[in-house]
C-alpha cells in the first residue's frame, strides 16, 4: 500500500468524537490504470441516495452533477452511475450574502460576486486543470460513519465543461472537495463537531481500491515519509522541492513548489523540468533494448521486444524518481518507483 497524509492545519487537524470512534472511514473504489481515479460513496438527500464522488485534495467545494430546476444540466456527464441530484427549491436557498458563500469566494478566487438579479442564490464557477464546473450552492442532509448525519453545503453543478481531447469523463457523480478551505468537506465536519483531529489520509493499493480516513485514526503499518504542510498556502504543499532521477538532480532545473492533488490523474511539472527529465531518461536508455515509439495518448513511450511481465521488468529498464522536499524541519524524500 502507498500512503500519503495531508495535515490540514499545521501538522494535525482537530475534530469531536462520534461516540466511541472519532474517525470516519470511506472505502475507495478505483485504480491508477485504466480508470485513473478513486471515488468514495456519500449518502445524500432526503431520502438518502448514494453518489460516487472523485476524491480531490486539490479543490475545496464538493459538487454533484445536478438537475437544476431553472437550468437543467448542461454538458453533464452521460456516464454518471446514478441519476443526477435533483434539489428541491429550499435546498438551493444558500444566500449569496451568507458567510459560507463569502468563504467560497475567499477559497476560490474568481468566484462570481452577488448579482442584483438573484441575491438569494450563491453561484460558483471552478476551473480545474482539465474541465470546469458551474452551479449554485445547495444545502442537504448527508449520512456519515453509518450512524450520524449532518447538514452539508455543496455545489449543484448544472453546467460542466470537459476538454475536447478527453474522450470520456470518469463514471462518477461529482467531486468530493478535500482541500483546506472553509467550504471543504473536512472543514464542515469540524465546524459541526463530527471529528476531533483535523487529519485526512488515504491509502491506495497498487492492485486498486483503498481507504480514505478523516479524523483520529491509526496509521497503517509500514514506512511513512513525513513532511509538514505549509500553513501559508490554501492547498497541501510541503513547500519547494527538487526533482531527482536515479538520485541525481535534473540539470538546470530549479526548485519548484509542489502540490499534492488526488484529483489529477497525471503529475504535472514546469516545462523546463519536464524537458530535462525526458532528456535524462532518454540518455539512460541509449544502451537499452527498448525503442522509442509513437503513442496517441502519451507523448513519451518505449516498447520492448517482449511485453513486460511485471513491474519488476520495468525496474530493470528505468530508474526511480524522487522529490527532495525542503521544509522547516529539514528535508524529506518522496520516492516514486518506476
Amino acid at each position: 500500500m502507498a500512503a500519503m497524509w495531508y495535515p490540514i492545519i499545521g501538522l494535525l487537524l482537530l475534530m469531536l468524537p462520534l461516540g466511541p470512534s472519532s474517525a470516519i472511514k470511506f472505502p475507495l473504489i478505483g485504480n491508477v490504470y485504466p480508470d485513473g481515479h478513486f471515488y468514495a460513496t456519500l449518502q445524500i438527500g432526503k431520502p438518502l441516495k448514494p453518489y460516487f464522488l472523485d476524491i480531490d485534495t486539490g479543490s475545496n467545494l464538493t459538487w454533484l452533477e445536478c438537475e437544476h430546476p431553472d437550468h437543467g444540466c448542461k454538458g453533464c456527464n452521460q456516464r454518471t452511475p446514478h441519476p443526477y441530484y435533483k434539489p428541491a427549491a429550499h435546498n438551493l436557498m444558500v444566500r449569496c450574502d451568507s458567510w459560507i458563500c463569502a468563504q467560497l469566494r475567499k477559497d476560490q478566487p474568481g468566484s462570481p460576486q452577488c448579482p442584483n438579479s438573484d441575491p438569494h442564490r450563491c453561484h460558483y464557477d471552478i476551473q480545474y486543470v482539465s474541465g470546469r464546473s458551474k452551479g449554485d450552492l445547495a444545502n442537504d442532509m448527508i449520512f456519515i460513519n453509518r450512524r450520524d448525519d449532518m447538514n452539508y453545503v455543496f455545489g449543484c453543478g448544472y453546467e460542466q465543461e470537459e476538454p475536447l481531447e478527453q474522450p470520456s469523463p470518469p463514471a462518477v457523480d461529482g467531486i468530493l472537495g478535500l482541500g483546506r478551505g472553509s467550504v471543504g468537506f473536512v472543514a464542515q465536519l469540524k465546524a459541526q463537531k463530527k471529528i476531533v483531529r483535523n487529519v485526512i489520509g488515504h491509502c491506495l493499493s497498487i492492485h486498486g481500491n483503498g481507504n480514505l480516513y478523516i479524523g483520529d485514526f491509526r496509521l497503517p503499518p509500514g514506512d511513512v515519509t513525513w513532511a509538514p504542510m505549509s500553513t501559508s498556502l490554501p492547498y497541501y504543499s510541503p513547500g519547494p522541492a527538487t526533482l531527482l532521477y536515479d538520485e541525481q538532480p535534473i540539470r538546470g532545473s530549479p526548485a519548484f513548489t509542489t502540490v499534492f492533488d488526488s484529483g489529477a490523474t497525471y503529475t504535472y511539472m514546469p516545462g523546463q523540468i519536464y524537458n530535462g527529465l525526458v532528456s535524462k531518461v532518454q540518455d539512460t536508455l541509449h544502451k537499452s533494448s527498448l525503442k522509442e515509439v509513437k503513442d496517441r495518448a502519451l507523448p513519451q513511450c518505449w516498447k520492448g521486444k517482449m511485453p513486460f511481465r511485471s513491474v519488476d521488468d520495468v525496474k530493470n529498464e528505468f530508474k526511480s524518481l524522487s522529490l527532495k522536499i525542503t521544509h522547516a524541519r529539514g528535508t524529506s524524500n518522496l520516492d516514486i518507483p518506476p
